[in-house]
């Protein structure tokens, strides 16, 4: 019996065209926790700053897997998991910003800011519907605690630079950037240690998700569930897939699987 579910936002919770929550996922997550099934959102956007977090407000859930499970907190906004860069992988990541001409977001645990602006960066942006973060120095970031550096680079340019990190691994859901987070962290880790704070058993765990980033917690839960369109290795990490968010596929699979 399925008592958590962890949903993806974008592309997953979202529909991909609209890039807003229809209603049907609006209703089933409401009916899943009325039937006291545990519901959050694993996603790699920062929902503490409100420019990420803003289309989940309003919506009662759990407690939030952040910044690829790298920021895990409840609704009160108490910390319950938290990992940092390795400050000599950030140290290089700009570096390579620096050499490569590629701009970089920063994730810290109040804020994100970028290295400059670029068209990776305005097209990324524009896919998600969020609006541009700030642009300043990012002098005194190894020093301080980021979760995630994010260069707005192509799948060429991610091969040039994952030799060079050290402790941290490379994730990405979309063309224009990619997120590198520690080599021992992720969605999964995120996931459990949120199970691990409520006690429920990751066989009792649903995820759902549809990119690369994703594949990690597909894999780890008891239930791992892709939606929409996906690639043939995200599909490969899942037990079931589902329609697209347009086409209801939140609320079929929980209607599938008795969430609802």
């Amino acid at each position: 019996m399925i008592k958590a579910v962890f949903c993806d936002v974008d592309n997953t919770l979202t529909s991909s065209k609209t890039r807003t929550i229809p209603a049907s996922a609006l209703e089933a997550i409401q009916k899943a926790r009325k039937n006291g099934v545990r519901v959050f959102v694993a996603t790699g956007r920062h929902t503490r700053t409100y420019e990420e977090g803003k289309i989940l407000q309003g919506i009662a859930l759990d407690g939030y897997v952040a910044v690829n499970g790298q920021l895990c907190y409840l609704p009160d906004d108490t910390i319950i998991h938290k990992a940092v860069l390795d400050p000599q992988d950030v140290t290089v990541v700009l570096r390579l910003a620096e050499e490569l001409n590629f701009a970089c977001g920063l994730v810290e645990t109040d804020k994100i800011y970028l290295t400059k602006i670029d068209e990776n960066v305005r097209s990324f942006h524009e896919m998600i519907k969020i609006p541009l973060p700030m642009v300043t120095s990012p002098d005194g970031a190894a020093s301080r605690d980021v979760l995630s550096v994010a260069p707005y680079i192509d799948y060429e340019t991610e091969l040039q630079i994952t030799p060079y990190l050290r402790n941290s691994e490379i994730v990405r859901f979309n063309p224009y950037n990619c997120d590198v987070i520690p080599r021992e962290g992720g969605k999964d880790v995120g996931m459990q240690a949120v199970l691990d704070y409520f006690g429920v058993p990751i066989e009792q765990a649903m995820a759902i998700g549809d990119g690369q980033n994703d594949i990690s917690m597909l894999k780890a839960a008891g239930i791992g569930v892709t939606i929409g369109q996906c690639s043939p290795e995200v599909m490969a990490a899942a037990d079931y897939h589902a329609p697209e968010a347009d086409e209801d596929g939140i609320w079929h699979t929980f209607e599938k699987f008795g969430i609802i």
